[in-house]
């Protein structure tokens, strides 16, 4: 737990956190190895996401990515606080029985001072990361008043910056970074479906027309027969990205999603939710079993009625990732 007697010694500040001297240094430089940018904090926050992983960045001759709890880690008892943490990645092509010491850094953006506050262990000591322990940082990097106060400069414009600096026998700098971008409810998106005559369908898959929500292009591929393993057993449904061939190298699009098939006589709509991040290598996400095809037949369940059955899509949150440095959209 931090405790209330802080000590200060020129810039920096020495504070304790469960039993640990952690300081916090004022700064010019910006990170050496990784920044991650985030616009819209405060829906990022609002959301159901309860941490966020950062992309790849190198440095020491290992992938790392930072991994972000915007309203504090729970189960480090974090709440009220910011909690970031770094974390050793694509540790599958390590010998068995590795283990990485490295002495790190993190950082947050003072934007009204254009001064970095960095984050460290005060006596200077490597942490030890391994497979059963692959991350390490804060659990409370910073409390939520402080964070919010805009006195501070810690959050402008609802913008924010991170960063790190590991440090594994020698430095490596990369100089990549990304940028999060999470988009505001008023951008979301209802979209309904109208089927009809759906037990003469013929084919095996179909999609709805295009509609557009949070600058990007949508459709619903449905399978009114079932999807792989459920092929005759159940009504399979995915949301598509569309236009996913636009995006770069990187980029990402993140969405909260319902998926429901209208129960048209009681309103006991079939309805399932996702959480799901879109890019160029995975363009669709849903469920091969959405809807048993006994229940879609069956007709006291309202979901057929005169042959036509309506999907609705409801897309409730969008958010954007792009690797700064490329062109946004």
């Amino acid at each position: 737990m931090e405790t209330k007697n802080k000590f200060i010694t020129g810039e920096m500040e020495l504070f304790s956190i469960k039993g640990e001297e952690v300081s916090r240094t004022m700064r010019d430089e910006p990170p050496t190895h990784f920044e991650l940018k985030i616009k819209s904090f405060s829906s990022l926050s609002k959301s159901s996401l309860e941490r966020y992983e950062s992309g790849n960045f190198e440095a020491g001759g290992y992938k790392w990515k930072l991994c972000l709890h915007p309203k504090g880690n729970k189960d480090k008892n974090g709440e009220g606080h910011i909690s970031l943490y770094l974390v050793i990645s694509d540790t599958n092509s390590l010998s068995r029985g590795w283990e990485v010491h490295a002495l790190f850094r993190l950082f947050l953006l003072d934007q009204l001072e254009d001064k970095y506050l960095s984050i460290q262990d005060s006596n200077g000591r490597a942490r030890r990361f391994r497979a059963s322990r692959t991350q390490s940082g804060f659990d409370r990097l910073i409390s939520l008043k402080q964070f919010n106060d805009p006195s501070n400069g810690y959050l402008v414009n609802d913008t924010c910056v991170f960063g790190a600096e590991v440090f594994v026998h020698r430095e490596s700098v990369s100089g990549k970074g990304e940028c999060l971008l999470m988009t505001a409810g008023p951008d979301t998106c209802n979209h309904t479906w109208k089927i009809e005559n759906f037990s003469a369908l013929f084919a095996e898959s179909l999609f709805s027309e295009v509609f557009t929500a949070g600058g990007h292009k949508w459709r619903v591929n449905l399978w009114p027969k079932g999807h792989g393993e459920q092929k005759g057993k159940s009504l399979s449904l995915f949301l598509e990205l569309n236009d996913y061939s636009t995006l770069l190298p990187g980029q990402g699009v993140y969405v909260e999603a319902q998926l429901r098939v209208l129960d048209q006589v009681n309103g006991k709509h079939m309805e399932k939710k996702m959480q799901h991040w879109f890019y160029d290598s995975s363009k669709d996400w849903g469920w091969a079993m959405f809807l048993s095809l006994n229940s879609l037949k069956n007709q006291s369940m309202g979901y057929l009625v005169k042959g036509g059955c309506i999907i609705e899509t409801h897309l409730l949150f969008i958010g954007a990732i792009e690797k700064l440095g490329q062109k946004s959209e």
